[in-house]
Order: structure tokens, then sequence, then C-alpha cells
């Protein structure tokens, strides 16, 4: 497996190059999710089935409407081992302009770190956090 030299802020975990190659590719999903490693040395992207790619047969109002029912649904009702997990979300979120009608998009970044995470998990996401939108995020907000 190939991990980036790069660090992440003061907890010193390297962004996984996997990460980056999804994040490369971000216009194809509606939500990508990223988190931490077990071994707190990464920073990984979550299972597949979190992250959600757009789905462009149907209305992107729906799909996104849609894309947000799944990802609360899988943070609030996972299982006892993805419940105490932290995760970075980056969500497009679509919408109308309420004046003229027109489709906008913008990409929330989300911090989800449950009350059921270990200290230690939740150290490690907060110190790797400007890391990670220093690193490869940092577009968002350009």
């Amino acid at each position: 497996a190939v991990v980036s030299t790069q660090s992440t802020g003061a907890s010193g975990i390297a962004i996984h190059e996997t990460s980056k190659a999804i994040y490369g590719n971000k216009n194809s999903y509606r939500c990508l999710v990223f988190r931490v490693s077990p071994d707190f040395k990464k920073i990984i992207p979550e299972e597949d089935m979190w992250q959600m790619k757009v789905n462009k047969s149907i209305c992107q109002k729906l799909d996104t409407t849609n894309a947000v029912k799944t990802l609360c649904s899988q943070l609030i009702n996972g299982d006892a081992t993805s419940n105490a997990v932290p995760r970075w979300i980056l969500f497009n979120f679509e919408y109308d302009i309420a004046r003229d009608g027109r489709r906008t998009d913008k990409t929330l970044f989300i911090k989800w770190s449950p009350e059921t995470a270990s200290i230690r998990s939740r150290m490690v996401f907060t110190t790797s956090t400007k890391g990670l939108l220093d690193g490869p995020f940092l577009p968002l907000y350009s």
C-alpha cells in the first residue's frame, strides 16, 4: 500500500494515496467519507457503502435528498463499530436559488465525531483536520 509522505498537522499521520485518488475524482460523487485508519497512521477512505456516486439518471435535487437520507441513516443507525468512528464527510449539496430558480451547489465539509469514539481516535481526528484541509482538500476553499 502506498502512503503519502505528507503529514497532516500535529498528529503526524499521512494521507493514504487512495484517499487522494478518490478526492481527485470528487465530481463523480455526491458524498465522500474519510476516516483515520485503525492503526492511527493514515487517513483512508471509508468503505464503499459510504461513498455515494452522483446518480445522473434522476433529478439532481432528488439525488441530493436521497444521499442526505442515506448518510444520516448510516451515521445514526450503523453498527457499534461504525458508530464509534470519527469521519470527515465531503457532501456535494445541490439546491435551487429561490429568486431566479437557478440550480447551484456547495461542497459541505462535515466533521463527524460521535461521543462513542475513543478519546485517542477523537484526538487524532481533531489534530489531523487542519492538515487535511491544508493538503489535498484546500481547493474546497478556493
